[in-house]
């Protein structure tokens, strides 16, 4: 075990260097060698290309890559969460489900692993093209790429504080196995650097849609996110509420961003850049090495048979039933036919479709023309911030502060229950309660809206509700146990993986682990 973390540590060292595409319609270079990155960086086509790396490094968010099964938003924000269960052939997955890992459970360690190794390539991208001199780019190009890499710094940090919340900040490329002796932060400390990389961010980069690449929406609205979270455990710091407000209704009124007019479009594989996307990590497959698991898990490859037979994860019960039973929402996020009998419109339209046994029900959120072979190397983008999200997170900062009001919650929520009805009478408006009335509800609102997207479990802990959502699950799939039965405050976090305990005297497990 400690070799193997040498040896990967090593690799965090030397991967800087190499470069694969970052799967998107702006990267047209694809180099595949290693490189010294003093030669490459000496011009801007070498500096686009070194950026590349920090996208393709930054996508271990949401998998990492073909064939690989342990991105972050996956397993912490779903599966460790309350809308999908996990059957016992799950392996780690299952654990996760259950709350039962330890620090030695190879998920946990296989995640932390990606994630350091990522943010080396990015701290090595913001030092090094930060450091390119006037004669080599100019300041405008030389701003906005670091700009880029900063807000993907700031998704690996965020990824890293929430799930494990006393980690080590490492502000620049580690160059050396001497200097992988580090202590941990606090979480405050963590979330006040990503704030200071959002905001450096945000001064640099373009005001556009962006087609993949970081824009100044999407570090407005990370900023947001970020600002929200720190309202909740473990930092509580309530006030930050009005900035969150500020910086999301920047967004709002930037012009450049809006809904689709149907909820189905947004995933689907040749619409992923729309207004409605502020920011996607970009994915192609299948057989490019480039691919990941939406399709896998939450949505069908050619080998369905009889319900069942992509991934290792089945839609929650209380889940499913959230849902009014004519938003469009649940007919288009949960299987409950033969995919491969049924086209997507005839399965959402066909109540004559809808065989499948509950307990084997799926996720059912990207869809994709038939036949195809996407196992764990499937072509969807990755959503991580949609407009849809900001608009909630808007509603939120407002009843944080008790200014929410039925006009903000018509131009908010009830613009996305509005697109989700599929009869006059289905999904009534939100109505302004209590400030505990509203919360309940918004969060039930964004468990609809974005399920299967990773925010899950990081909202269910901001609000409070962690516990009590995972509680109770033992109906809800074949043997799925029940979380609750077991479950101490402590496992709101991961445990630090024992393997970097013994390279790394510096570090303190977790309590409880």
């Amino acid at each position: 075990m400690k070799t193997k973390s040498k040896y990967n540590i090593w690799l965090l060292l030397v991967i800087t260097a190499m470069f694969t595409s970052c799967n998107e319609e702006f990267l047209t270079e694809n180099p595949t060698t290693f490189v010294d990155p003093n030669s490459l960086l000496v011009d801007k086509k070498g500096a686009e290309t070194y950026l590349i790396g920090a996208y393709d490094a930054a996508g271990n968010i949401v998998s990492s890559g073909a064939g690989g099964k342990d991105g972050w938003a996956i397993h912490w924000g779903t599966m460790g969460a309350d809308e999908v269960t996990l059957p016992p052939w799950g392996g780690d997955r299952k654990l996760i489900f259950l709350h039962q890992v330890t620090p030695t459970t190879n998920t946990i360690r296989n995640i932390w692993e990606n994630l350091y190794v990522a943010l080396n390539r990015v701290n090595s991208t913001v030092d090094r093209i930060g450091a390119m001199t006037n004669d080599q780019i100019n300041s405008d190009d030389r701003n906005r790429m670091v700009a880029e890499a900063k807000f993907l710094r700031s998704t690996i940090n965020f990824a890293l504080v929430s799930a494990w919340e006393n980690v080590p900040l490492i502000t620049n490329e580690t160059t050396s196995l001497n200097d992988l002796e580090v202590s941990q932060a606090t979480p405050e400390e963590v979330y006040n650097f990503i704030v200071q990389d959002l905001k450096e961010a945000i001064a640099s980069l373009p005001n556009e849609q962006g087609g993949g690449r970081a824009t100044k929406g999407a570090a407005q609205a990370l900023l947001g996110k970020i600002y929200l979270q720190m309202t909740g455990f473990p930092l509580n710091q309530t006030d930050k509420f009005a900035l969150a407000e500020t910086v999301l209704n920047d967004v709002i009124n930037s012009g450049t961003y809006n809904l689709l007019e149907n909820y189905v479009e947004v995933f689907d594989l040749n619409n992923e850049q729309s207004n409605e996307m502020i920011f996607s990590f970009g994915m192609e497959g299948p057989g490019k090495e480039e691919g990941g698991l939406l399709s896998t898990f939450y949505g069908p490859n050619g080998s369905v048979n009889n319900g069942g037979g992509w991934g290792t994860c089945f839609m929650h019960h209380g889940h499913e039933a959230s849902y009014d039973r004519e938003d469009i929402r649940l007919l288009n996020n949960v299987a409950k036919h033969n995919a491969n009998n049924w086209t997507a419109a005839e399965a959402i339209s066909n109540e004559d479709a809808r065989t499948v046994n509950k307990n084997t029900w799926r996720g059912w959120k990207w869809h994709a023309e038939k036949p195809n072979s996407y196992p764990n190397d499937t072509p969807f983008d990755n959503p991580y911030i949609r407009y849809a999200d900001v608009l909630l997170m808007y509603a939120e900062a407002l009843n944080g502060q008790n200014k929410l009001t039925q006009t903000s919650l018509d131009n908010t929520v009830n613009l996305l229950r509005s697109r989700a009805r599929t009869t006059p009478e289905s999904v009534p408006d939100m109505l302004l309660g209590t400030v505990e009335e509203n919360a309940t509800e918004l969060l039930a609102e964004r468990r609809r809206e974005l399920c299967l997207e990773g925010w899950r479990r990081n909202d269910l802990i901001r609000f409070g509700k962690y516990k009590e959502s995972i509680s109770g699950n033992v109906q809800a799939g074949p043997f799925a146990g029940d979380p609750g039965l077991e479950y101490q405050d402590f496992e709101v976090r991961w445990p630090i993986p024992n393997s970097e305990i013994q390279i790394n005297p510096n570090l303190v497990q977790n309590p409880g682990y």
